[in-house]
């Protein structure tokens, strides 16, 4: 192979003090990103960089395994001349310097894995941001929401809804700003254990203690015409007294359902919204789906990663990992829920758009 054929790629070796400066000046340009094209080019960039973003640590790891097998065999030195049981001032320095060059070559490759993930998650939350155009609820949405859905009413202790953004979802019946939200509840409860009397003996004693739970779901702005409904797979907190089970065992096995019309829920219930409800349950864990009095649909499920979702590829792999990004199922449990509302608003009796 002639030297024109070798790339830049192949023939330039790795400096990890330029490949720090690059991912710094990198992830300065992505966070003050405006638009994708902008996150575009910064993935281009990296592909784009000689040996990829990925850093040389044979240096540490040797500094670590020379430390250690310096230590261990200073020790056998120290046994080999009777003198370990008569440890010195020097000695305890030589250990200490050991373990200090270990301890700070297990510090530089944590702190380069580290750099390594902010970078790969603000790059994905960048993306997400701007292909789903996400942005922040405002506090009345929130305090309405947590007040009108029965399902934010878990917790016999506390219950809060710590945040939420708003996000676009492209329905068979246009453009609708849903909003991902995250419910953050705590369960009080006391326990009795036991404890050592000091003679010999126990005693009983009690404690409170407190469970702390947390689920995220997506709001919708009313889609048909139904409300008043809720079918959940917990057992939720009595609110309307009509209850309605259509015909189907999977159904009846998994959701709990009350409502204040069976007439309503019936009419919504069809078949084929059944067995998406169903199908729902499967990939979702503890789902409840709810229609509030105003028609608002929430859709909420113990996934709390709705909008930064474990990504099968990093920035180490620029090409792979900008192809993941760019895919329309990077929010696939978000994806999920969105194509169940399609189904929702395909299949209703009384769409409203």
């Amino acid at each position: 192979m002639s030297a024109k054929n070798v790339s830049e790629h192949e023939i330039k070796p790795i400096n990890n003090k330029a490949l720090t400066q690059f991912i710094t000046k990198l992830q300065a340009k992505v966070a003050q990103s405006q638009s994708i094209d902008v996150v575009k080019a910064c993935l281009d960039k990296a592909i784009a960089y000689p040996n990829q973003l990925t850093y040389q640590n044979s240096a540490l790891y040797l500094c670590i395994l020379a430390s250690v097998i310096f230590a261990i065999g200073y020790w056998f030195y120290l046994e080999a001349q009777n003198k370990y049981t008569r440890v010195s001032n020097g000695d305890l320095f030589i250990w200490g310097v050991c373990a200090i060059v270990a301890i700070v070559a297990i510090y530089q490759i944590i702190a380069r894995k580290k750099r390594i993930s902010t970078l790969s998650n603000l790059f994905r939350d960048e993306t997400l941001k701007h292909l789903y155009n996400i942005t922040h609820c405002d506090a009345g949405f929130l305090n309405n929401a947590q007040h009108k859905f029965i399902d934010f009413n878990r917790g016999n202790y506390s219950q809060n809804i710590e945040w939420g953004k708003l996000i676009d979802f492209h329905s068979e019946s246009g453009l609708i700003r849903a909003a991902v939200v995250y419910h953050h509840y705590v369960d009080k409860r006391t326990e009795t254990y036991q404890e050592s009397d000091g003679k010999g003996g126990t005693r009983t004693r009690t404690r409170t203690v407190y469970d702390h739970y947390y689920r995220q779901g997506v709001i919708f702005p009313p889609i048909n015409n139904t409300t008043h409904l809720v079918m959940s797979q917990s057992r939720l907190t009595k609110h309307w007294q009509q209850r309605f089970m259509p015909a189907s065992r999977e159904f009846e096995k998994r959701f709990y359902v009350q409502t204040d019309s069976e007439f309503n829920a019936a009419k919504f219930l069809e078949p084929v919204v059944v067995i998406a409800c169903e199908q729902l349950a499967n990939k979702l864990d503890d789902l409840t789906i709810e229609f509030a009095y105003d028609g608002s649909l929430l859709i909420n499920q113990k996934n709390t990663h709705l909008l930064n979702p474990a990504m099968n590829y990093d920035i180490t792999e620029p090409e792979k990992f900008k192809q993941e990004l760019l895919n329309d199922t990077s929010l696939f449990t978000v994806n999920r829920i969105f194509g169940f509302v399609n189904q929702i608003i395909k299949h209703s009796a009384s769409p409203l758009h």
